[in-house]
């Protein structure tokens, strides 16, 4: 198979599961699609400028040999569809984790892992205000976090923690195929990012902080965090506002 085709395989193999499995009878996940749309709408309005900003800027890049070559203004079609085939794999999991905890009481564990990252992620920001990946990545994360506990207080950021928890390993793995195409071989902490080579996408090392998971940059953790909340946090609201108006309607 053509090279051209590798970034596309990835985001294939991580949807395909969860949308054969979203028609299953105990999950029903399609049945919540109108709330996946609204979330994913909105999560685009926000990261494709993002991701088309920072291109523009060569903070980041796309190895061409590894696309098909169809753009949107200057993004691949396949990082396009990045910003879709990951939320749904991964809103589809946390779906999953709230039917199956549902009636039960989480740990206060996951919203003291919370505010954990909340501070830790706006510490690193702040200390590296000159690193446009690491800045914006932490302080966004830090900040959606923050707005959550002390504003949303809604339950399902523990269902989401757990969930993104579990989604770590998924994630570092499709994460570590774009940033590297055999990143086992990698040591799992990188602190040698110059080595990581077969990049599908590259990352300017002045603006990260130069320190990898295999060959995953670290800041993605508080970059897809950010990714994955902010669409779940929509596609929760337009759950009670369904659940709001059912209730009327009886």
């Amino acid at each position: 198979m053509s090279e051209s085709y590798y970034y596309l395989l990835v985001n294939i193999a991580c949807i395909s599961i969860p949308f054969v499995f979203s028609f299953h009878p105990k999950l029903n996940f399609h049945k919540q699609w109108p709330g996946f749309f609204a979330g994913i709408f909105v999560m685009w309005i926000i990261f494709i400028p993002w991701d088309m900003f920072f291109t523009s800027k060569e903070i980041w890049g796309f190895n061409l040999k590894y696309v098909t070559g169809i753009h949107l203004f200057n993004l691949p079609l396949e990082e396009v569809l990045f910003f879709f085939c990951i939320p749904y794999a991964s809103i589809f999991t946390y779906h999953c984790f709230r039917i199956f905890t549902h009636g039960k009481v989480l740990s206060n564990a996951f919203i003291y892992l919370a505010w954990l990252i909340a501070i830790v992620s706006l510490a690193v920001a702040f200390l590296h205000y000159n690193r446009w990946y690491t800045f914006t990545a932490h302080l966004f994360c830090g900040l959606f976090l923050l707005y959550h506990l002390l504003i949303v207080r809604q339950p399902y950021l523990k269902t989401f923690m757990l969930s993104f928890l579990i989604l770590l390993i998924p994630f570092i793995g499709s994460n570590g195929i774009l940033t590297g195409l055999q990143f086992w071989n990698y040591p799992i902490i990188n602190s040698d990012p110059a080595s990581v080579t077969d990049m599908i996408v590259w990352y300017n090392l002045d603006h990260n902080l130069q320190l990898r998971i295999f060959s995953m940059p670290i800041d993605d953790l508080s970059y897809g965090l950010t990714m994955l909340l902010l669409p779940i946090t929509v596609f929760e609201w337009v759950g009670r506002r369904k659940l709001a108006a059912n209730a009327t309607q009886n």
